[in-house]
Formats: C-alpha cells, structure tokens, sequence
C-alpha cells in the first residue's frame, strides 16, 4: 500500500469519527415541551461549546495531516488514542445538559477536555518526525507545544475553579477555550512553518495558492 493511501485513509477515517460525534452530541439536545424553553437554552449552550471545541481540535488535526509524509504505527495508536477520547465528548456533554447548574459536571467536563488535549498533544509530537527530515529542531518543536500546552491547561483550570463556585458561568467561559487554543495554535504553527526546510515550504505555498 502507498504511503499516501495509508495516510488518506486515517484522515478519512477520522473525519468520519468527527463528523458522528457531532451528530450525536446534536441528538441529545432535548425538544422543548410545555413552554419550557430554559432547559433547551441551556442545552444549546452546551453543545455549542461542544461544537466548537470539536470544530476546532478538527482543524488542527486537518493541518497536522496536511503536514505529514507519512504515518507509522505510534502515530496510528495516538491517532486513535485522539479519536478516543472525542468520542466521550456527547456523553459528558449531556451529563452538562441535565445538571448545568452542578458542579461535578462542569468539573469532569473540564477534566475530559485536558485528557482530549493530552491526547492529541501526543499526536502532534508523534507527528513531528513525520512531517520532515530528523533534525535537533525537533526537540524545539516538541518543547514549543509543551509550553502552549501549560498556558492552555492553566485556563481550563482557571475555568473549572470557576466552575467549582459557579457552574453556570464556567459553562459560557467553556466556550472561550476554543479562542484561546486557537491564538495559541496559530503562534505555534507560524514557528512550525518556519522550522520547515525550504523545500516543503514552498510546496505548501503553492498548494494553497491552487
């Protein structure tokens, strides 16, 4: 098998994954019944932090696969380590959904979302190797997500402190978790483009000009 079709069929694989949790998350949203409009607010809330986090660890895992040449045995085992810990999203999701006034809730919730970092962290450094030639560059590579690691799990804990005293609140802040990934993220990337050698920096050039 090409190593080119070994890949595409992770990332299909993946996607397709991605795309039922979401659908389940949604199909937990309950429909509103005797004017009772607060509950299914609440629940809208909450799947649309789901979405968006969902949303957003599925962009990064677009432009990882758009980095890599090729895969291996540990970056499948991570990958499904990743799509793992994803799939509990709609689970912990409707668990906010019937108690979002509790605190337990919103403490696992905030829980699940570092162990899907966690899992994913170790992805995108399983994946490092395979994005280009071993250099001592990975080393940097690695220690420069490890650092935008510790500033995203210090939110999720600053959240879920929150979240201890006031459930509700810690729900809408949950929502931010995505923005604050996603500025993290985009410094990261630039350093990861940067560290590229020439060569596959302008092959990616011209692929996002076609």
């Amino acid at each position: 098998m090409k190593l080119a079709d070994e890949k595409l069929r992770i990332e299909l694989f993946s996607d397709a994954v991605i795309a039922i949790v979401i659908t389940i998350a949604a199909l937990e949203i309950p429909i509103p019944h005797d004017g009772n409009y607060s509950q299914f607010i609440e629940s809208l809330v909450t799947f649309a932090i789901s979405f968006f986090i969902i949303a957003s660890y599925w962009n990064d895992h677009r432009k990882l696969f758009e980095q890599i040449k090729k895969s291996n045995e540990r970056f499948v085992l991570r990958n499904t380590c990743f799509l793992f810990s994803l799939v509990l999203i709609p689970v912990f999701t409707k668990w906010s959904m019937e108690a979002a006034d509790k605190q337990l809730p919103m403490l696992a919730y905030g829980v699940l979302l570092m162990f899907i970092n966690a899992t994913f962290s170790g992805l995108f450094i399983a994946g490092i190797p395979l994005a280009k030639e071993l250099t001592e560059e990975d080393g940097y590579l690695k220690k420069l997500y490890q650092n935008r690691d510790r500033i995203y799990y210090l939110a999720i804990l600053l959240v879920m402190g929150i979240g201890y005293f006031i459930p509700q609140l810690a729900l809408l802040l949950f929502i931010g978790l995505p923005i604050v990934s996603y500025f993290l993220k985009m410094n990261f990337d630039g350093k990861f483009e940067e560290k590229q050698p020439i060569g596959h920096r302008r092959n990616n050039r011209r692929k996002k000009m076609r």
